[in-house]
């Protein structure tokens, strides 16, 4: 059987379907599976055994449409890729697709997340409620989907012996000895999510706090949090750990597994450490933590707001639901979650 499997949104959704790719492999073990993501993913899935062939959405989709596939699964709900998935070749099709009425539906065996979706057949005002009343993780539901045993799939991160030594070189350069416990700050959002970020005078406040408290600190953050994460080390009065926004996909993945704890928000940061087996610490406003496994990894910290899992990209309001997130908690639950580090 030949699957093509295509993901091409955010990071962290991209890497969130690894157990899928596994739960795949392991149901049909004799099947080729091809993964087709965006350019800046695929780095997340050097190295993943599950994957037979993966494809790279800017250069080789017109490959793509010359290959006959048994089973195509999409995952997006864009006009671009509904309409592309549509044309392909295939004996079986799951999710979103371009009618022949020239509108964006999903398969009857998508409908439990889709409706939940910007796409859902009830209309946004009633995904949105769905969505808030939903109390399961996106690996178990798309496991229901796919038919997959009702099991745990692990996130699937394999890193290269070159990668590992990276991560203690980090450690070494920044004077971080095997009794320290180093804590990755990662506050900021993604371009998408603005929301989901924690202030920069709460994200200070953290770390001034963690630092004198003993721990050694490390501020975490991709290329479009350079000005905010600049903003933050200036405003910080104790030493931290500047790992800079400019980093590689590869080089950020091992300075993740650099430390020994991550507060982060809801961002591709979370799933590489809970990958990595990291002890998380992970908050929430707009969207969903039922949503996101930890896989005993953590804590989910949720603000007591109405507008919690509201799904907003911009502020409606002087204060939202990421607001409600006080830092005193976030503290609180990192102190829980450092005694874990000791078994």
């Amino acid at each position: 059987m030949k699957t093509l499997f295509i993901k091409l949104g955010a990071l962290g959704g991209v890497f969130r379907a690894t157990p899928l790719f596994t739960g795949l492999k392991e149901k049909y073990p004799a099947s080729e599976l091809h993964v087709v993501t965006r350019e800046n993913a695929k780095d997340l899935l050097n190295y993943n055994k599950d994957i037979d062939k993966l494809w790279v959405w800017e250069k080789e989709r017109d490959k793509i449409k010359e290959i006959s596939f048994d089973w195509v699964i999409n995952t997006e709900d864009d006009e671009e890729t509904c309409r592309f998935a549509s044309n392909l070749k295939t004996r079986k099709f799951t999710g979103p697709y371009y009618s022949k009425t020239g509108k964006i539906e999903y398969t009857k065996d998508v409908a439990i997340w889709y409706d939940m979706g910007k796409i859902s057949r009830f209309g946004l005002e009633k995904a949105n409620e769905l969505k808030k009343l939903n109390n399961k993780g996106y690996q178990e539901i798309y496991c229901e989907i796919l038919e997959l045993p009702k099991k745990s799939y692990p996130l699937v991160l394999n890193m290269i012996e070159e990668e590992k030594e990276l991560s203690k070189k980090f450690r070494k350069e920044n004077k971080v000895s095997k009794n320290d416990v180093l804590i990755g700050i990662n506050t900021g959002a993604g371009e998408n999510w603005p929301l989901k970020a924690l202030s920069t005078d709460k994200t200070v406040l953290l770390m001034e706090r963690l630092a004198k408290l003993g721990f050694k600190v490390v501020l975490l953050g991709g290329p479009n949090e350079t000005k905010r994460n600049n903003e933050i080390i200036k405003k910080t009065e104790v030493p931290i750990i500047d790992s800079g926004t400019q980093n590689s996909l590869r080089k950020f993945i091992s300075i993740i597994n650099s430390v020994d704890l991550i507060i982060t928000s809801d961002t591709l940061a979370l799933h590489l450490a809970v990958a990595l087996k990291k002890r998380v610490v992970c908050f929430f406003g707009p969207t969903s933590a039922e949503e996101i496994e930890l896989y005993g990894q953590g804590v989910k910290i949720k603000p007591n707001s109405e507008c919690y899992c509201c799904f907003k990209k911009e502020r409606t309001s002087a204060k939202m639901c990421i607001d409600e997130i006080k830092a005193e908690d976030i503290i609180e639950a990192t102190l829980e979650q450092i005694k874990f580090l000791n078994e």
